[in-house]
């Protein structure tokens, strides 16, 4: 699917999405055609999706980072989902929700500016009829894909 080539340019762009292709052909001694024509594949296969900004939540003033898990009773998963991702609120932002499998099956990932504001959105979460249990989790630390992981994918 992938060879040391396209791992290699897929781990540049990991780490700056704004790269040329000028750039990565002359890290990687190969013509910016060449270059241009493997990320055109790469993004004809559906393996880069996107490209995006990576944002410094703490300087937005959101220091905390945590999954919300939800134990949720509902026949429709789906208007859920939608209508977690659309709680807003200036002290916290709703990231991503999964639908999960275990006791917990809705999981979200939020940021939020302090210990106050999650307990203001588990206390939102509870109001939604069909959620009778949340479960928070902080992130202590994270840390991100390198190119170590990126070797692991088989061509």
């Amino acid at each position: 699917m992938v060879d040391e080539i396209d791992r290699k340019i897929l781990n540049l762009l990991l780490h700056n999405g704004r790269i040329t292709h000028e750039e990565i052909a002359k890290r990687l001694n190969f013509s910016r055609p060449a270059i241009h024509q493997r990320v055109a594949k790469l993004t004809e296969k559906g393996i880069i999706s996107s490209y995006t900004a990576e944002i410094n939540w703490e300087k937005l003033g959101f220091a905390i980072d945590a999954f919300i898990l939800a134990t949720v009773y509902t026949k429709d998963f789906n208007e859920m989902i939608d209508a977690l991702l659309k709680l807003e609120h200036q002290d916290w932002i709703v990231l991503n929700v999964y639908r999960v499998t275990g006791k917990h099956c809705i999981m979200l990932r939020v940021k939020a500016k302090n210990a106050a504001s999650i307990s203001a959105l588990h206390d939102q979460m509870l109001k939604f009829v069909g959620i009778v249990e949340t479960y928070t989790m902080l992130v202590l630390q994270s840390r991100a894909v390198t190119y170590n992981e990126l070797e692991r994918i088989e061509d």
